[in-house]
């Protein structure tokens, strides 16, 4: 008879499998070249952001030094046909955030305030010369696509000041990159 003090030898646990939210597998209907990109995501975010990324949560602070090699990535106007974008599926598009916000919501909130509120904006409701003044320095991540919004107890009223495609050197570092996103192309349709 055992007692509580006792303990069964457990037997070796296997190790788990590497995740998978691709539940439906949809990543295997992509094409070679959307599900090459895919993967080169998946490894950035695991080898490049997952060993660093808890120290900025703690710090509440963005990783600005993965700008450059996130600019290489070449993901920037993923989805969008033309003016120097990336192109490709809804379902990569899809699929690319998916991986981002596997490993950490915040480089995945960046990527879908600058490709997708920023540059789809102008994409689809900026006029033709707007398009062509933003979108390829966007897609090329010269310049990133934010509105600068602080928490209304110490933003002084910066929730209402509005800017748009910021090179990526002169974005405030002190403020979080991923707040609001005002649609560009209203405010010069005025």
């Amino acid at each position: 008879m055992t007692t509580l003090t006792e303990t069964k030898a457990r037997p070796q646990q296997k190790p788990l499998p590497p995740p998978n939210s691709d539940f439906y597998q949809l990543a295997e209907t992509l094409h070679p070249e959307e599900l090459a990109l895919v993967k080169q995501v998946r490894a950035f975010m695991e080898t490049r952001v997952a060993p660093i990324i808890t120290k900025y949560w703690a710090e509440d602070a963005f990783p600005f030094e993965l700008l450059p090699a996130f600019k290489e990535l070449n993901l920037g106007g993923l989805g969008m046909q033309g003016y120097g974008c990336r192109g490709g599926s809804a379902l990569l598009l899809g699929l690319v955030g998916m991986e981002m916000s596997r490993v950490d919501s915040s480089i995945a909130t960046f990527f879908g305030v600058h490709n997708g509120l920023a540059m789809g904006s102008i994409y689809l409701g900026g006029s033709e010369e707007q398009k062509q003044k933003w979108l390829p320095p966007m897609a090329r991540m010269e310049r990133i696509g934010l509105r600068r919004g602080g928490r209304p107890a110490d933003d002084g009223g910066a929730g209402r000041r509005h800017l748009g495609p910021q090179r990526p050197e002169a974005v405030d570092r002190q403020c979080a990159v991923v707040r609001h996103l005002d649609h560009l192309g209203a405010r010069h349709r005025r």
